[in-house]
């Protein structure tokens, strides 16, 4: 079964000093237009989500990711590695965990999403890395095409 939900972290995944990362922004409209579910899991400290806007790019917008995808740690009360944060994901899919994908900077975080039964990407070098991602899900959409004809 393909990836059908990918959540993101946000900071020094998608977005740094209030700017999108080279290749993020692409890499979720790419997803989203190719029928996959976006959402997010990212550590938020006490910030709610206008105080968290304030850090954020002007066109970056919660509403650009499912609803009941976007887990901030301030509202749910779990932080990342936790894998209840990862099962709470899973949940909220409401898809096989292998159908999920966690993308984020960290090394303990990108594990623990795996131990939870996720697949994993982490974003070391940004601009590179979005584009090998968007390279993988190219090729795995030309697969599923070609097995389903």
């Amino acid at each position: 079964m393909a990836i059908s939900v990918i959540y993101f972290d946000i900071g020094n995944t998608l977005i740094a000093e209030k700017k999108w990362l080279p290749g993020s922004k692409e890499f979720v409209l790419k997803a989203k237009a190719n029928g996959v579910r976006v959402g997010l899991i990212s550590n938020t400290g006490d910030l709610d989500r206008e105080q968290l806007s304030e850090l954020l790019p002007a066109d970056f917008g919660f509403d650009a990711f499912e609803e009941g995808l976007v887990l901030l740690s301030s509202e749910i009360g779990i932080e990342k590695p936790e894998l209840g944060m990862f099962a709470l994901a899973i949940q909220h899919a409401n898809v096989s965990p292998w159908e999920v994908m966690f993308v984020g900077e960290s090394l303990t975080e990108t594990i623990a999403a795996q131990k939870s039964g996720m697949s994993a990407a982490r974003i070391v070098s940004p601009e590179e890395d979005y584009r090998e991602l968007t390279k993988a899900f190219e090729f795995a959409e030309r697969n599923r095409k070609e097995l389903d004809e």
